[in-house]
């Protein structure tokens, strides 16, 4: 499976996300964070790799499953790049990875889990009816046509987490990352960079087919684990997602939050 990403998807990504950091619009942005072209967004680049994935395994309509993934190098704009996947005993593994070969973008498995148990005592955050309506209208009609729902369920919470939700990150960190006024959103960001290391879905299987998605959703954010050094900071968050008061899914993020010597704090 050969994929590639041009800058008409990167610009409706960016539209669906919010995440309008310079590095997937501007050469000189790019470069200047050593990356040769213009940089596809991670998530951007998981799309397909998540539904592809999802499909592989067989399991029954209420079973769990485990998509992890691995960000190690950015997929640049119109580069072609290859999916593989190599079975394994308990899992099927797989690489995103150049046409020819020679470097790796991302790495991961699916498999099936236990059913986790999710209890967090966080208020979270409710995603408007309307608000999740709109956006799974446009996602369907574009990046995300023909995709399963818990692949766009996952693109819809992480949206809207870059987008309002970033600043409980920071309420967890020391005052060396100390930012006024407080970030909640990407555009917020002046001092710090953000970039995503891993993703990690632990879904229900009755995802891929709910057609319930323009119901009641609701999101909890815990578990939030950051170790800090001079300058950085790395860790993960989990995002508990629920659908009509049902736990469904918990999305895992890796995180690293750099200081930047200049005021041009962005997501990659």
């Amino acid at each position: 499976m050969q994929l590639q990403f041009g800058a008409e998807q990167i610009e409706a990504w960016a539209g669906l996300s919010g995440d309008r950091n310079p590095i997937h619009f501007d050469l000189e942005a790019a470069r200047r964070m050593d990356a040769a072209d213009v940089v596809v967004h991670g998530m951007l680049a998981l799309l397909p790799v998540k539904h592809r994935m999802g499909r592989v395994a067989q399991a029954l309509a209420q079973d769990w499953m485990q998509f992890k993934a691995l960000l190690k190098a950015p997929v640049l704009r119109d580069s072609t790049v290859a999916l593989s996947t190599r079975e394994r005993s308990d899992s099927t593994g797989f690489k995103l990875h150049s046409s020819d070969g020679g470097s790796e973008h991302v790495i991961g498995h699916v498999r099936a889990v236990e059913a986790p148990v999710w209890s967090s005592t966080t208020p979270g955050f409710l995603l408007a009816r309307e608000e999740v309506m709109a956006w799974l209208a446009r996602f369907r009609d574009d990046l995300g046509r023909g995709f399963d729902d818990w692949v766009a369920l996952d693109a819809l919470v992480f949206s809207h987490f870059i987008r309002t939700q970033l600043g409980v990150i920071f309420d967890c960190l020391s005052p060396q990352f100390s930012q006024r006024p407080r970030p909640g959103r990407l555009e917020d960001l002046a001092d710090h960079l953000v970039v995503q290391t891993s993703h990690q879905i632990t879904f229900c299987t009755s995802l891929r087919s709910l057609g319930e998605l323009q119901a009641d959703i609701r999101c909890e954010i815990d578990n939030i684990h950051l170790i800090e050094s001079p300058g950085k900071a790395v860790g993960t968050l989990d995002l508990g997602v629920h659908v009509s008061d049902r736990h469904v899914m918990t999305i895992t993020l890796g995180l690293m939050i750099k200081a930047l010597p200049t005021s041009q704090g962005v997501m990659q």
